[in-house]
Protein backbone atom coordinates (compact mmCIF):
# COMPACT_ATOMS: atom_id res chain seq x y z
CA UNK A 1 0.00 0.00 0.00
CA UNK A 2 1.63 3.34 -0.86
CA UNK A 3 2.06 5.60 1.73
CA UNK A 4 1.00 9.59 0.64
CA UNK A 5 4.08 11.45 1.58
CA UNK A 6 2.74 15.00 0.27
CA UNK A 7 -0.82 16.33 -1.32
CA UNK A 8 -1.68 19.71 -2.31
CA UNK A 9 -4.11 21.31 -4.22
CA UNK A 10 -3.80 24.51 -5.78
CA UNK A 11 -4.93 27.28 -8.42
CA UNK A 12 -3.06 27.41 -11.71
CA UNK A 13 -0.95 30.54 -10.63
CA UNK A 14 2.77 30.09 -10.53
CA UNK A 15 2.92 32.75 -7.15
CA UNK A 16 0.76 29.31 -6.13
CA UNK A 17 2.68 26.61 -7.24
CA UNK A 18 6.22 28.35 -5.63
CA UNK A 19 5.08 27.50 -2.23
CA UNK A 20 3.91 24.02 -2.83
CA UNK A 21 6.96 22.98 -4.89
CA UNK A 22 9.12 24.20 -2.37
CA UNK A 23 7.02 21.76 0.24
CA UNK A 24 7.25 18.66 -1.73
CA UNK A 25 10.26 19.50 -2.09
CA UNK A 26 11.31 19.13 1.58
CA UNK A 27 8.80 16.35 2.04
CA UNK A 28 10.90 14.81 -0.82
CA UNK A 29 14.12 15.23 1.15
CA UNK A 30 12.60 14.20 4.78
CA UNK A 31 11.17 11.28 3.34
CA UNK A 32 14.81 10.17 1.93
CA UNK A 33 14.10 10.31 -1.69
CA UNK A 34 16.55 13.39 -2.38
CA UNK A 35 20.34 13.70 -1.98
CA UNK A 36 22.38 16.59 -2.62
CA UNK A 37 23.45 15.65 -5.59
CA UNK A 38 19.78 14.63 -6.93
CA UNK A 39 17.79 17.86 -5.77
CA UNK A 40 18.38 20.13 -8.65
CA UNK A 41 17.19 17.76 -11.19
CA UNK A 42 14.17 16.43 -9.01
CA UNK A 43 12.93 19.81 -8.51
CA UNK A 44 13.36 21.26 -12.17
CA UNK A 45 11.21 18.24 -13.32
CA UNK A 46 8.60 18.88 -10.56
CA UNK A 47 8.36 22.43 -11.56
CA UNK A 48 8.49 21.51 -15.34
CA UNK A 49 5.59 19.97 -14.52
CA UNK A 50 3.61 22.17 -12.58
CA UNK A 51 4.51 24.70 -14.97
CA UNK A 52 3.13 22.55 -17.73
CA UNK A 53 -0.24 21.72 -15.96
CA UNK A 54 -0.80 25.24 -15.53
CA UNK A 55 0.20 26.85 -18.79
CA UNK A 56 -1.06 23.98 -21.26
CA UNK A 57 -3.22 21.87 -19.02
CA UNK A 58 -5.56 24.73 -17.55
CA UNK A 59 -4.78 27.43 -20.26
CA UNK A 60 -3.86 30.06 -16.74
CA UNK A 61 -7.17 30.19 -15.96
CA UNK A 62 -6.49 30.66 -12.13
CA UNK A 63 -10.24 28.82 -11.20
CA UNK A 64 -8.70 25.63 -12.51
CA UNK A 65 -7.03 23.74 -9.87
CA UNK A 66 -3.77 21.10 -10.19
CA UNK A 67 -2.97 18.37 -7.69
CA UNK A 68 0.36 17.17 -6.85
CA UNK A 69 0.60 14.03 -5.01
CA UNK A 70 3.99 12.24 -3.36
CA UNK A 71 3.47 8.35 -2.67
CA UNK A 72 6.11 6.48 -1.67
CA UNK A 73 5.66 2.46 -2.89
CA UNK A 74 6.16 -0.50 -0.39
CA UNK A 75 8.94 -1.42 -2.67
CA UNK A 76 10.58 2.37 -1.33
CA UNK A 77 9.91 4.09 -4.63
CA UNK A 78 8.31 7.49 -4.74
CA UNK A 79 5.93 8.28 -7.50
CA UNK A 80 5.08 11.57 -8.30
CA UNK A 81 1.43 12.58 -9.67
CA UNK A 82 0.29 15.73 -10.98
CA UNK A 83 -3.08 16.13 -12.15
CA UNK A 84 -4.77 19.26 -14.22
CA UNK A 85 -8.43 19.86 -15.64
CA UNK A 86 -7.60 20.49 -19.06
CA UNK A 87 -8.31 17.98 -21.93
CA UNK A 88 -5.24 15.85 -22.12
CA UNK A 89 -2.73 16.03 -24.97
CA UNK A 90 -0.90 13.13 -26.97
CA UNK A 91 2.82 12.89 -25.72
CA UNK A 92 4.17 11.54 -28.45
CA UNK A 93 3.05 14.10 -30.68
CA UNK A 94 5.01 16.79 -28.66
CA UNK A 95 7.81 17.43 -31.14
CA UNK A 96 11.26 17.88 -29.63
CA UNK A 97 12.61 21.58 -29.14
CA UNK A 98 14.56 23.30 -31.93
CA UNK A 99 18.01 23.85 -30.59
CA UNK A 100 17.16 27.83 -30.97
CA UNK A 101 14.23 27.04 -29.38
CA UNK A 102 14.12 28.89 -26.10
CA UNK A 103 11.41 27.07 -24.75
CA UNK A 104 9.44 23.68 -24.98
CA UNK A 105 12.19 20.86 -23.39
CA UNK A 106 9.95 20.53 -20.00
CA UNK A 107 8.88 16.88 -21.27
CA UNK A 108 12.64 16.26 -22.76
CA UNK A 109 14.20 17.17 -19.63
CA UNK A 110 11.44 15.05 -17.78
CA UNK A 111 12.08 11.97 -19.59
CA UNK A 112 16.01 12.66 -19.27
CA UNK A 113 15.90 12.81 -15.33
CA UNK A 114 13.08 10.55 -14.49
CA UNK A 115 13.83 6.88 -14.06
CA UNK A 116 9.60 6.40 -15.26
CA UNK A 117 7.34 8.67 -16.86
CA UNK A 118 4.06 8.08 -17.65
CA UNK A 119 0.60 10.09 -19.09
CA UNK A 120 -2.29 9.33 -18.29
CA UNK A 121 -5.55 11.18 -19.56
CA UNK A 122 -7.20 10.59 -16.43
Amino acid sequence: MAKILFSAEFPSTFDAMSGVLDAAMASLTGAGHLTRESEPEVRLCLEEALVNAIRHGNGLIADRKVRLELREGADGCCTIRVHDEGGGFTPEEVAAPRQDQMGGRGICLIRHFMDCVRFNRN
